[in-house]
């Protein structure tokens, strides 16, 4: 087998001892946030640990029949520390042995080892979610709290983000540069190159998922066909096929977002106009929602969004109005 080029050798090297830092920072974090905790709850998953507010949110929770959260509850924790520890050693080795043959096992043990993760952390939170304790004293039939794998999902009032923190990002990092490695490694002939790179092109910019600005006086809400005209109001949907719909009031965006017409698992993006921001489109998730009479929407929902929560509350203060999460605010339209 081919040895590697000195460049590649040492991107293997970094790239090993890299993963070193996973030993000492978070690999994961679920943030929460709801009407009573605006600033959001964090619990943060380390190799072998977890921390923030853990029990705040096992409370909470215990209270719908999840499971008291405790370390105690991922026989993970006991051996992640040998397999992270087996993976570095192999990109250590790779790096001494310089063969060719080592790079695509050292490349192939990070991918499997990020797809197994994942499909651990699915099989926890589909059965953290499920398997519920029937005398809980909050119980809704049919109802299951099964946290997101990674994005963000609304579980009643609370809305629940998953996705990788520093350590997680470090794994993704390595995995990218062995690719790139890799394909450095194996110089791809120029003609074949170009023939891969062109339909990955067409389809990256045919189905792009990015939010699309709202043009006011001339695009039409997807509901009441009406054209958006009051740039403090509007909201938009982006599928992950770049469908894009916009609307111009709240209660057409809900009454769409609910109808089922777009399953809520193709949905990349939900996103709501800003009210002290006119025209500037926020996620809608992360949002902070004001209800009054004296919010003149043009579709009459009475409701604006607010990216900033101070913000939120003095225009509460003005209007006398009550505040929304998101959650509470896609209920009101079911």
């Amino acid at each position: 087998m081919k040895s590697l080029k000195p460049l590649s050798r040492l991107l293997v090297l970094i790239s090993a001892l890299a993963l070193i830092s996973a030993y000492f920072i978070p690999l994961w974090q679920i943030l929460m946030w709801a009407p009573q905790y605006p600033e959001g709850l964090e619990m943060k998953i380390w190799i072998n640990n977890l921390s923030g507010e853990v029990k705040t949110i096992s409370a909470l929770n215990h209270y719908i029949g999840m499971k008291h959260i405790e370390v105690e509850m991922f026989p993970e924790f006991e051996y992640m520390i040998y397999i992270l520890g087996f993976i570095i050693g192999f990109g250590v080795l790779t790096a001494i042995i310089n063969k060719r043959f080592m790079l695509i096992g050292f490349f192939s043990l990070i991918v499997m080892a990020g797809i197994a993760a994942l499909v651990d952390f699915y099989l926890w939170g589909y059965d953290y979610g499920h398997n519920l304790d029937p005398t809980a004293p909050i119980k809704i039939e049919g109802m299951v709290y099964q946290p997101p794998l990674i994005g963000t999902k609304v579980l009643l009032n609370f809305t629940a983000f998953s996705g990788p923190d520093i350590g997680g990002w470090v794994f993704m990092v390595v995995g990218m540069t062995l690719f790139g490695v890799l394909f450095y490694e194996i110089r791809f002939n120029r003609k074949v190159a170009a023939m891969l790179a062109l339909p990955l092109l067409f389809a990256f910019f045919s189905c792009s998922t990015e939010p699309v600005a709202i043009e006011y006086g001339k695009d039409g809400c997807h509901s009441c066909k009406m054209t958006l005209m009051d740039n403090k109001y509007g909201a938009e949907l982006v599928t992950k096929k770049g469908k894009v719909y916009k609307f111009d009031d709240m209660n057409c965006f809900l009454n769409f977002y609910n109808s089922g017409a777009e399953d809520p698992e193709n949905i990349a993006h939900r996103l709501v106009v800003d009210y002290t921001q006119p025209g500037t489109l926020i996620m809608a998730d992360n949002a902070h929602f004001l209800k009054s009479p004296e919010i003149k929407s043009p579709m009459a929902s009475q409701i604006a969004a607010f990216e900033d929560y101070e913000q939120m509350k003095k225009f509460k203060k003005e209007y006398n109005g009550i505040y929304l999460a998101w959650g509470e605010v896609v209920t009101q339209f079911k």
